[in-house]
């Protein structure tokens, strides 16, 4: 079994472990070849265009390995793309990534999705923006209440550390039972 391979089947793992920790959170897990599904609920978003938006709080997505993963980041989408500047109307594709490093996983991944998703992160760098409306629609906060995942100790994120452009999501990882933290707006520099 190639690197590749190896990861990606720790990669699931740990899914499977912060899903059996929010079972009210994670409604189904699927897993193929090269993707994983990940049923999501109580996470809220705001979906449709600007005259017609709601928030929803059930949201299908799709985390997608590429063939040369760890040295290429996992692809995040939407199945139903919401409306956030990082996010691809057409093909749901979530910009996750300002500076991956391959140590970070798929919880890495969710948390950040999650806080896309709740509207407390954005890159507000010209290459990453995706929906200018919703770039617009930024200055005015409006932030959605999220519910904290239980976090287990396998499943300590690697997002510790600020960069600039985004600061970076945190966890209080304790010894008893950690929970994800409330995450920082972005920088807009």
């Amino acid at each position: 079994m190639n690197l590749r391979n190896r990861r990606i089947d720790m990669e699931w793992q740990l899914l499977e472990a912060l899903a059996d920790a929010n079972r009210m959170m994670f409604a189904s897990l699927t897993r193929s070849e090269n993707e994983f599904r990940v049923d999501m609920r109580e996470s809220p978003a705001w979906v449709g265009g600007i005259h017609e938006r709601k928030i929803e709080t059930a949201h299908l997505l799709r985390y997608v390995y590429p063939r040369y993963y760890p040295s290429l980041p996992l692809e995040g989408y939407f199945v139903r793309p919401i409306s956030h500047v990082n996010v691809d109307l057409m093909t749901g594709f979530v910009c996750l990534w300002q500076d991956y490093r391959p140590a970070q996983t798929i919880v890495d991944a969710i948390l950040i999705t999650r806080a896309i998703m709740a509207g407390e992160v954005a890159n507000l760098d010209l290459a990453h923006r995706m929906q200018q409306d919703a770039a617009l629609e930024l200055e005015e906060p409006h932030t959605l209440p999220l519910t904290p995942l239980t976090l287990p100790p396998a499943c300590r994120p690697l997002l510790s550390q600020q960069h600039a452009g985004r600061r970076r999501l945190t966890s209080e990882l304790d010894t008893q039972v950690p929970r994800e933290n409330k995450r920082a707006i972005s920088n807009p520099e």
